[in-house]
């Protein structure tokens, strides 16, 4: 494994600018001015916005660009991500599912920074609170497409995984809820109970589908970080979206649309958008349970996201409101 990039310097990001530069306009293009924005604080790998001020041959006017740099500590990784959206932009799903996905531009090896094309637009979070059932809609009708993809990334999540890391994480949060553990205990084999049989045929996944990765450009869905993408059940990907939409609902009453209504709306988008699946809704049903399970062990366990005393302690109180919810 290589080691983890260290502090990259202004050269190093302007040699790996300049090579995005002539991979996307030509041999013969200069950067003359960049500026970086660090443009997000959650996952696993830094995300920084470049503002590119270059000058073509023979062009009179300064041309400005704007790119998304990603930082990665492994070359497999960076490399994987960029067959995936190298594929979805050549399959030409975006267009007929309503979606968009970053492009590739470049690749600076030794200091492992994928460079991608920038997409502006809206948080869909706002979009939702300004436009509800068409924006829940459109996120229905781009999941569908996504999942339909002719991508086949070489990880694959099965229902045995789920279920030996839903195992695993009962055991560690009834080590840390001793009060709660039997109704844990009690939910655990529940779950593993009402577990369906996924479907023959393996879709495309997101892997870590939530609002954070979606934005809303002009009427389309695009969809952010693909640095979990695998292959298995659509319902992983519904249920997590769901659940996430579940708990912004709670978190912001009254501004955003009811969730039974909101839940509705984007599997019947869905559904229109996807052959026919008898048993998706009990499935969806199911990983939306999986995933709050999910959701509580990381709200009392991770205190990497947010290290502050009050963010941990907010993560802990909500931790402990969604265990009541589930027992």
């Amino acid at each position: 494994m290589n080691p983890p990039p260290t502090t990259v310097s202004a050269a190093d990001i302007g040699v790996a600018l300049a090579a995005a530069l002539r991979a996307v306009h030509g041999a013969d293009g200069t950067v003359e001015t960049w500026s970086a924005h660090p443009l997000s604080k959650r996952g696993r790998h830094r995300v920084v916005r470049y503002d590119v001020q270059a000058r073509m041959p023979g062009g009179p006017e300064v041309q400005h660009h704007q790119w998304v740099g990603k930082f990665y500590e492994r070359d497999e990784d960076a490399c994987a991500v960029a067959t995936t959206l190298r594929e979805l932009t050549a399959s030409g799903c975006g267009a007929r599912g309503g979606f968009v996905v970053p492009r590739v531009l470049a690749y600076h090896a030794p200091r492992r920074l994928l460079l991608l094309s920038y997409e502006p637009g809206e948080s869909v979070v706002k979009a939702i609170a300004a436009e509800g059932p068409h924006v829940l809609a459109a996120i229905g009708r781009a999941l569908a497409g996504l999942h339909a993809a002719p991508v086949a990334p070489v990880a694959v999540t099965g229902l045995g995984a789920v279920l030996g890391d839903l195992r695993r994480r009962i055991a560690e949060l009834r080590s840390r809820f001793p009060a709660d553990a039997a109704s844990l205990q009690r939910l655990g084999v529940r779950l593993e109970g009402e577990a369906a049989p996924p479907p023959t045929t393996s879709s495309f996944l997101h892997g870590d589908l939530g609002l954070v990765q979606l934005r809303w450009q002009a009427g389309t869905i695009v969809f952010l970080d693909f640095d979990d993408c695998t292959r298995g059940d659509p319902a992983l990907d519904l249920g997590n979206l769901l659940t996430q939409l579940r708990r912004l609902t709670l978190r912001k009453p009254g501004k955003l649309p009811d969730f039974a209504a909101a839940r509705a709306t984007i599997l019947d988008a869905y559904r229109r958008s996807s052959p026919d699946d008898p048993g998706l809704a009990q499935r969806v049903a199911w990983y939306e349970q999986i995933a709050l399970v999910r959701k509580i062990h990381s709200l009392t366990f991770d205190r990497t996201r947010h290290p502050e005393a009050d963010a941990i302690q907010q993560r802990q109180a909500e931790a402990i409101d969604l265990l009541a919810s589930v027992r």
